[in-house]
């Protein structure tokens, strides 16, 4: 960062003007419910797994836990295991796959190599591990590209599946530009696959899905999305921050990557955290409740910021996929998340950008927060078709429950302020 950046973000992190916090794709801060339930939760600190009172008492809450985050998902409550982390439970779904599928003696003698398809935008939480294992010689992967609105095919991963695809990982919604993935479909199609070739539902192809994103805002039936494992984190619905659950349907094999006490029916070793999983379950119940009267509220606010946007700043572009209305059926087909805003403003790098809106009092983002240190641009924008330059002058901008059309005016008049003082 050059001394002129970095002055700026002194002068930015003592500003007196109101905070207007527009990264909730990053977290969410925590919700008043999850956080009163975490503070009465803490009084009970026996760990889960004792037989004495203090251990049954714990036992208990978290049960608790595990049912409520089981209803959201629609799933029995022993589906459902608790980790540490979003990237944890990615992690265990890719790895714990890969480990599962190459247990079998027969198969590491003969020289088994699984393969593995995903996309080019996934979350580095599921592209790592995948590239990890790709690199030491371990499995094949075939990485799907999405086109220019950000979205995958579903034809394109059905002519990908190979008689030793053992997962299929796409993400619900992506982090970066908010697309939604046809992941209904994908379960259909590989449902439909499975039934061609002979396999039952429980067979490989596993399908993976990423819907950490998604917690606030669409549906988590894992029944109706056909899939065999969710990952779901707590820090972006609003609860608590070092929690998250994989969603593993009944007779899907996969093994452990964390191996010691054998909690969590041993898929997971380590004490759980039961106020942290109670916190979650309230608020992945209290994001259930409201998902449709907020996605509508935010769906508006969106729409309205990229109107405004579009109006004052010349050159300006919108990427990933856009939801398209027909009034004659009076029907909205959704393709993004109704919080997500991501554009290029032309001429003003990123981070710029994003340092000289902070001095203003907002807080918005570029990409992944996890690959945010990363400064060579976007991958998620370059597989779009973006050039290098394009994907270093983008920014995210991610509505939440406490954004107000006022914030948004404010936001559109301090881009607008801030792009005719670069430009001059």
């Amino acid at each position: 960062m050059n001394n002129f950046l970095k002055k700026i973000f002194k002068q930015g992190t003592s500003s007196q003007k109101r905070r207007v916090y527009l990264d909730n794709a990053g977290t969410t801060p925590t919700g008043a419910r999850p956080k009163a339930a975490l503070l009465e939760s803490l009084s009970i600190f026996g760990n889960p797994s004792g037989i004495h009172k203090e251990g049954v008492e714990a036992g208990l809450l978290l049960d608790k836990a595990r049912v409520m985050c089981a209803t959201v998902l629609n799933a029995h409550s022993y589906e459902i295991y608790f980790v540490g982390s979003g990237t944890e439970s990615c992690n265990l779904a890719v790895i714990g796959t890969y480990l599962g599928a190459t247990k079998n003696e027969e198969r590491r003698t003969n020289n088994y190599i699984p393969h593995i398809i995903t996309s080019t935008i996934e979350h580095p939480a599921v592209l790592e591990p995948i590239q990890k294992l790709e690199r030491e010689g371990k499995i094949t992967v075939t990485y799907l590209p999405v086109y220019e609105n950000g979205i995958v095919k579903v034809n394109d991963i059905r002519e990908a599946i190979t008689e030793d695809t053992i997962l299929v990982s796409v993400m619900y919604a992506n982090n970066e530009i908010g697309t939604l993935q046809p992941v209904k479909e994908i379960g259909r199609m590989l449902e439909e696959w499975k039934k061609e070739n002979g396999r039952t539902h429980t067979s490989y192809p596993y399908f993976h899905v990423d819907a950490c994103q998604a917690g606030n805002y669409c549906n988590l039936d894992a029944v109706r999305l056909r899939a065999h494992l969710v990952t779901v984190n707590s820090s972006k619905v609003y609860g608590p921050k070092g929690i998250a659950l994989l969603y593993k349907r009944e007779g899907i094999i996969i093994e452990p990557v964390i191996n010691g006490g054998g909690q969590e029916r041993g898929l997971r070793s380590g004490t759980e955290s039961v106020a942290l999983a109670y916190s979650f379950g309230i608020a992945l119940t209290e994001a259930k409740e409201l998902k449709e009267k907020e996605g509508e509220r935010l769906r508006e606010l969106r729409d309205y910021c990229k109107d405004e946007l579009q109006k004052v700043i010349i050159g300006i572009k919108f990427y990933g996929a856009w939801d398209e209305y027909d009034s004659r059926k009076f029907l909205r087909n959704e393709f993004r998340l109704p919080n997500n805003i991501n554009c290029r403003i032309p001429g003003i790098s990123s981070e710029e950008m994003i340092i000289r809106l902070d001095t203003e009092g907002f807080a918005v983002s570029h990409k992944s927060a996890c690959s945010s240190q990363v400064d060579d641009g976007s991958y998620v924008i370059k597989a779009l078709g973006v050039g290098g330059v394009e994907a270093n002058e983008n920014i995210r901008i991610t509505l939440g429950r406490s954004t107000t059309k006022g914030d948004i005016t404010r936001l559109v008049l301090s881009i607008k302020n801030i792009s005719i003082k670069f430009a001059n």
